[in-house]
């Protein structure tokens, strides 16, 4: 085959992303693609060979600081080069645009081929899942547009970067989800859920170093919120709270990945802090 031509990933291209990334059951929805376009609309690429897209990449900026994600190729042209091809120009595009660092969340059967890609390993990022239904009024509330600021001030110092943009994109689209914990006038945590069929994925879900009794109170509010459900989540496993959170109520582990960064190690946040990824093509 000759070299496929990356371009940019077009919302007429979101059915094939979707059933490119169905083959790997990893189940981006139609919403999630437009969200990510949304976001980072010059980065998120496409490989097209002879009219066709066998490859799909995104990327998800946030000041200096970007997340990679969501790279799948085509089965017919794995082997070939087109996985590279995606990362190279994503790398590329990125450095141009000023970002320093990039992150993503590598599969572990993958992390090789990062590595060679000049990726560095940093701790690995757990998937969790477990059935719940409400047990008891969580005292969190549902956080509304006024709250941003406090959010994204309290947000960015862990998380690394700020994300003003994807919360409040966030907040419109769940507004019956979004749940913010304070303690006086201040923001100690917050938790995003999008439910789904009979399922709902926790994320981002963020709290303050040394208070657990805040998580627990937003995931029971959330529980509470959509009512009994499947609930899964991919957090660090740098924090020691979220890992004993997940073992006292009775989370199963559904595989890992491997946090990795490329160019300058900048950015880091503070995994203590992060309870849940906004998912792992995003950070």
């Amino acid at each position: 085959m000759a070299e496929p031509r990356v371009r940019r990933l077009v919302e007429r291209d979101i059915q094939r992303a979707i059933e490119l990334t169905d083959l790997e059951g990893w189940g981006y929805t139609r919403a999630d693609f437009e969200r990510l376009l949304a976001l980072s609309p010059q980065g998120c690429l496409a490989a097209e060979d002879d009219g066709h897209v066998v490859g799909v990449l995104t990327t998800t900026t946030y000041e200096r600081l970007a997340f990679l994600g969501a790279v799948l190729v085509s089965p017919e042209v794995r082997g070939k080069g087109v996985g590279r091809l995606l990362m190279q120009a994503a790398l590329m595009h990125l450095a141009s645009t000023g970002v320093e660092t990039v992150r993503l969340n590598a599969y572990m059967d993958v992390v090789k081929f990062y590595e060679r890609l000049g990726f560095h390993g940093e701790y690995e990022v757990v998937r969790w899942r477990v059935a719940a239904e409400p047990r008891g009024a969580g005292p969190a509330s549902l956080a509304t547009a006024g709250d941003l600021d406090d959010l994204a001030a309290f947000d960015a110092p862990v998380f690394g970067a700020s994300r003003r943009a994807l919360l409040e994109r966030l907040l419109r689209e769940n507004p019956e989800t979004f749940l913010i914990a304070r303690e006086g006038a201040g923001v100690v945590g917050y938790v995003v859920g999008s439910p789904y069929g009979g399922a709902c994925e926790i994320g981002p879900w963020v709290v303050a170093p040394g208070h657990p009794q805040a998580a627990q109170a937003l995931f029971r509010s959330l529980v509470n919120a959509v009512g009994p459900r499947e609930f899964s989540l991919s957090g660090p496993s740098r924090n020691p709270d979220l890992v004993r959170f997940v073992r006292e109520a009775g989370f199963t582990e559904v595989f890992h990945t491997l946090r990795m960064w490329w160019g300058k190690d900048l950015f880091p946040g503070e995994p203590a802090g992060i309870w849940a990824a906004a998912g792992l093509e995003k950070g």
